[in-house]
């Protein structure tokens, strides 16, 4: 659960192809779950991940930023994108992850500059692990790596 959660924050972070959407550098990036519903789970550990900011700094080098969000999420060969649109300050996505658990579908939809972005999310898991969340998640550029 928590690659998915940090695969759906990481969508706005990537170039669009043709046009970089983000400068390189250091870059802090925040996710949080808004809601998060699991059959059977114990309400506590419900309450205990939503609300909680997950913060993660990195450094995007030049090259990764001109890679585009294709071949920089494509890492991980078991998600692929079935719409991806950045243009304008504006940024909607939606992935597909097919796991032995399990199959993930995340849709984003925000706005970005090229020091800063803010997307909300959704994401629904379906088999074993099945689950439902919608997330926040916001970034900013802090300077040079």
């Amino acid at each position: 659960m928590r690659h998915a959660f940090f695969a759906l924050a990481a969508l706005p972070l990537l170039g669009a192809g043709d046009a970089a959407l983000i400068q390189p550098g250091k870059w802090e990036n925040r996710a949080e779950i808004l809601t998060v519903d699991m059959p059977g789970a114990p309400p506590r550990l419900l309450a205990a991940m939503k609300g909680r900011p997950q913060v993660i700094t990195s450094c995007v080098t030049p090259a990764q930023a001109a890679l585009g969000p294709r071949d920089l999420l494509n890492r991980d060969r078991a998600c692929r994108f079935t719409r991806y649109d950045a243009r304008g300050g504006r940024i909607a996505t939606e992935m597909v992850c097919t796991r032995p658990t399990g199959t993930m579908r995340a849709t984003s939809s925000g706005r970005y500059t090229l020091t800063s972005y803010e997307v909300s999310g959704s994401m629904v898991m379906t088999g074993r692990a099945r689950m439902t969340m919608t997330t926040r998640t916001t970034g900013r550029r802090l300077g040079p790596c």
